[in-house]
């Protein structure tokens, strides 16, 4: 029988076709992986990217802080708040579990708060911490 050239045996085809594709395969996954790797480690990057502007602490600065807090929250900003120097002892410098249930159009729940401001204004990202001072007036 004459030996076929390597080219005419089945063997050669099946193991050519395998490298191929293994080889494709592996290039469209290298591919994925650096795109996912430069995102995450990318030293411009945020840690905290944000999706809404940029705030301007003295536009808040010394307005009502049950005012500032729920137009924030309205806005689509996750909003956080405490009391400077904990000015009510029995909140724990909380003043978003104070200023949750209260609504701002409500006379009420206004007037229970009015002695209270913004005293600063940290954004991160999405994400604003409100410092309330006491007013002093």
């Amino acid at each position: 029988m004459k030996d076929k050239t390597i080219f005419k045996k089945w063997w050669f085809w099946a193991i050519a076709v395998v490298i191929i594709l293994g080889a494709v395969g592996s290039l469209g996954q290298s591919d994925k992986d650096d795109t996912a790797n430069t995102a995450n480690n990318s030293p411009s990057a945020s840690i905290n990217p944000s999706t809404l502007p940029k705030l301007n602490a003295d536009d808040y600065k010394g307005k009502e802080g049950l005012v500032v807090y729920k137009e924030l929250q309205t806005k689509g900003y996750k909003v956080d708040a405490a009391f400077e120097n904990q000015a009510l002892t029995d909140i724990n410098g909380k003043a978003s579990d104070l200023f949750e249930p209260l609504d701002p159009n409500k006379a009420d729940d206004k007037q229970s708060v009015d002695a209270f401001v913004v005293g600063s204004l940290v954004q991160d990202g999405d994400s604003v911490m409100l410092t309330i001072a006491k007013s002093s007036n």
